[in-house]
This record gives C-alpha cells, sequence and structure tokens, in this order.
C-alpha cells in the first residue's frame, strides 16, 4: 500500500496553524493517515490526534532490534568506502576523495552524537566572552549586540575549520595535545576565542589509509609544526603521537578503524 504526501487548502496545524502535508493511502482502507507539521514538528494521526514523543528505551529488547534493522536500510547520500570512513565516492569522477563527515554521518556511523558544540573560555561568567567587559543587567554572555555578532563571526563563519574536527578542537579547549601550544584565536581584548589561530590540524592517529575512522578517540588536536614534524618522522613528535596511539587502542580499538578494516 503505498503512501501519498502533498498538501491541501485549510490542511492548518491545531498548534501553530501552519500548513501541515499530509499522508494519506491511495485507498481508505483503514490504515492510518497522518499530518505533519515542519515548524512545531507535530505529528499526527487523524482520528487520534498528536502522536506523543517516547522514549526509545520504552521498548522491549526483541522490538528495538527490529527497529535498529530497519534503520540500517534508510539509504545513505553518499557512499563511503567503509562504515566511519571518510573516503566519500564521487560519482563524476567514480573515486574516493576525503571529505570529514558531517555530524549526521558521524551519529549514523558510530551510533553516537559527538559533542563539544559549545565551548567557554571565560574564568569568570560575569564577564563579556568577547571584550572582556563586565555583564549587565540581565545579560550572561555578551555586553552588547555588537560583541555577540563579533565572536559568531568569529566562531561560525571565519572559523576556518569543518564541523567535526572544529568540535574535536573544542574538545581539547584549542591547545595542541603535544606541544600545549595555544592554538585558539586571541582578539584585539586580548581574549581567546574557540577558534582556529590557522595552526590548528587535526590528526588520525590510525591513518585514513590504514582503515582509520573519524572517530573521535582517532583524532588528535596538533599544531601544523607538530603535524608536519610527525610525518618528517622527527623523534619527538613520533614518540609523541605513537603513546597516545597505544593507549587509544587499548580502549577503543573497534571505533578507531572502520568497519570493513578491523
Amino acid at each position: 500500500m503505498n503512501y501519498h504526501r502533498f498538501k491541501l487548502p485549510k490542511a492548518y496545524c491545531p498548534k501553530c496553524s501552519k500548513k501541515v502535508e499530509l499522508l494519506f493511502s491511495e485507498e481508505s482502507s483503514g490504515l492510518p493517515q497522518f499530518y505533519l507539521c515542519f515548524k512545531c514538528k507535530t505529528i499526527g494521526q487523524f482520528g487520534v490526534g498528536e502522536l506523543p514523543v517516547n522514549d526509545f528505551s520504552a521498548f522491549s529488547i526483541e522490538r528495538k532490534k527490529d527497529i535498529q534493522e530497519t534503520v540500517e536500510e534508510i539509504p545513505d547520500k553518499y557512499i563511503y568506502k567503509a562504515k566511519g570512513s571518510q573516503l566519500r565516492l564521487e560519482e563524476t569522477s567514480d573515486t574516493y576523495t576525503r571529505r570529514w563527515l558531517s555530524l549526521y554521518e558521524y551519529e549514523k556511523a558510530f551510533g553516537e552524537t559527538l559533542g563539544f558544540e559549545t565551548i567557554d573560555f571565560r574564568e569568570d561568567i560575569s564577564l563579556c566572552k568577547w571584550c572582556n567587559q563586565p555583564l549587565e543587567g540581565r545579560r550572561r554572555s555578551f555586553c552588547s549586540d555588537r560583541c555577540s555578532r563579533n565572536y559568531g563571526k568569529a566562531t561560525f563563519f571565519k572559523r576556518g575549520l569543518s564541523t567535526l574536527p572544529y568540535r574535536i578542537a573544542s574538545r581539547d579547549r584549542f591547545y595542541c595535545r603535544i606541544t600545549g601550544e595555544d592554538l585558539a584565536f586571541t582578539n584585539r581584548f586580548g581574549v581567546r576565542i574557540p577558534t582556529s589561530n590557522q595552526q590548528v590540524e587535526i590528526h588520525h592517529l590510525v591513518f585514513v589509509s590504514e582503515g582509520g575512522s573519524d572517530h573521535e578517540t582517532n583524532l588528535l588536536t596538533v599544531s601544523k609544526q607538530v603535524h608536519k614534524d610527525y610525518h618528517k618522522g622527527l623523534a619527538y613528535a613520533v614518540k609523541a603521537i605513537e603513546e597516545i596511539k597505544e593507549q587509544q587502542l587499548l580502549r577503543y580499538r573497534d571505533k578507531m578503524y572502520t568497519t570493513e578494516t578491523k
């Protein structure tokens, strides 16, 4: 039985009054019919009303397995060489190129979300994140809208990193894990801002060419110089990074390798 998705006049969400999309079967055979509102994220069933949002843990173990197997059948937008790998197949050239996983692809590959989306370098939360001046009234982050805009531009539009490596750098608080070098941008007020000073690089402990994944346990924040020295074979960089790699492999080997190469 096929469902059709469409809009009709007078079909509005009962919660926010925005137009909804309808899901109706081809035949009126008693199958449930639905409406979807993308404004307030409501899904309703005709004759029943709004469907409640329930926790996945409410299902039995057997049902959870069935649901997981069904979810796995959702096709991916891109084709990757292996699950968790950043080697993506380019349809135009039929070759694999390196692309950082998006947060959606990361969650689908590893079954977990990547945190570290917000980072606050302030030691005193009563000061502005951008200019370090005291906050007044009800303000909690910025002393003015101008400071808020400047901070947003620096940490989003000019950060110089894709989302996944930015989250890894945030996890490491924008310090090189080998030398401790400060890799954060410092603005004209002398305030550390969680964005790259153009010296941030993310190193794969297990190389991508050897089946290394994009899981956070396989990623390390280093400076450009350290990264360069490691691949040149300089002793200090090789020793420090290999020690971290050995420790990580003892705990997270399964996540550090893609599924086809474990």
